[in-house]
């Protein structure tokens, strides 16, 4: 076929699309059946967008939160309840002493959010009680150390003081209050005194054996000595054990704060490893 044909016939199918078109245009069921249809898609609209979907999303009711914040958690809920909002407790992960207990700290959405009918308003409330840790053992360690160990438990400084008494290692703790092991209250205040070190003065090391572990103690603080005892008793109570011998000979010429210890035994059968526990006085 000749280039010539192939035109005729592209002319020849274009002329019969055209007619094809035209018929359509001018027939007058297919624009009343188009009519129709657009008709029918509009009233569909109209009754989705102005009746269903607000039936479904109240989208003209709206309730205004209250602000419950500071307000029993009992009186909150009453207040939320009557505008038709649910409530949820959520109880707050650390005590705040400065508030009473069980009263509203936080609330989600906030004080005068728009929200539906029926949503659900998280309270948080402040915790029925106090959190309780155990005092840790400070001695020995670093006033800044002593204070982030501290705050780490929950519990504040109060106030740092030189300790009247010498003791070997300058600007370490070396005693406190309340005392090692008490169970105190989070927020507890913390009393916290330091060492400034060996004293310039000499003293002379007394003879406290044959005494028993608290005397022989109050002995050489009464000298500005301080004491470790080495006891291999393995026994937690030690007020009525005797010193068997102290690491500095009687008569001994030593600087004010250095450490004596004491050394006791109980029973004399106990080879157990030795343990250390350095006295700190109040």
């Amino acid at each position: 076929m000749d280039a010539e044909s192939i035109q005729q016939r592209l002319r020849e199918h274009a002329t019969q699309v055209g007619a094809w078109f035209w018929s359509l245009f001018t027939n007058k069921y297919f624009w009343q059946g188009l009519g129709g249809l657009l008709a029918v898609a509009l009233v569909l609209y109209l009754a989705v967008d102005r009746v269903a979907m607000p039936a479904y999303t109240r989208h003209d009711t709206a309730v205004t939160v209250p602000e419950v914040k500071d307000r029993p958690f009992e009186e909150a809920s009453q207040i939320l309840q009557r505008r038709s909002l649910q409530v949820e407790r959520q109880r707050a992960q650390q005590y705040n002493p400065r508030v009473p207990r069980g009263e509203v700290l936080d609330q989600q959405p906030p004080a005068n959010a728009l929200v539906k009918p029926g949503r659900r308003i998280y309270l948080t409330v402040n915790a029925g009680q106090t959190p309780v840790v155990q005092m840790p053992d400070l001695g020995g360690t670093s006033i800044r150390e002593a204070k982030n160990r501290l705050m780490a438990l929950g519990l504040q400084t109060a106030r740092v003081r030189p300790d009247p008494i010498p003791a070997p290692y300058p600007n370490t703790i070396t005693k406190q209050s309340p005392a090692p092991g008490d169970s105190v209250q989070k927020g507890t205040s913390v009393n916290l005194w330091y060492s400034q070190g060996l004293g310039d003065e000499e003293t002379t090391v007394p003879d406290v054996r044959g005494m028993q572990v608290p005397s022989a103690q109050r002995a050489l603080l009464d000298r500005n000595l301080r004491s470790v005892v080495v006891d291999t008793t393995q026994d937690a109570d030690l007020s009525q054990v005797p010193v068997q011998s102290q690491s500095r000979a009687p008569g001994t010429s030593v600087r004010a704060g250095v450490e004596i210890r004491l050394f006791v035994q109980r029973d004399t059968s106990a080879t157990d490893t030795l343990r250390l526990r350095s006295e700190r006085p109040e």
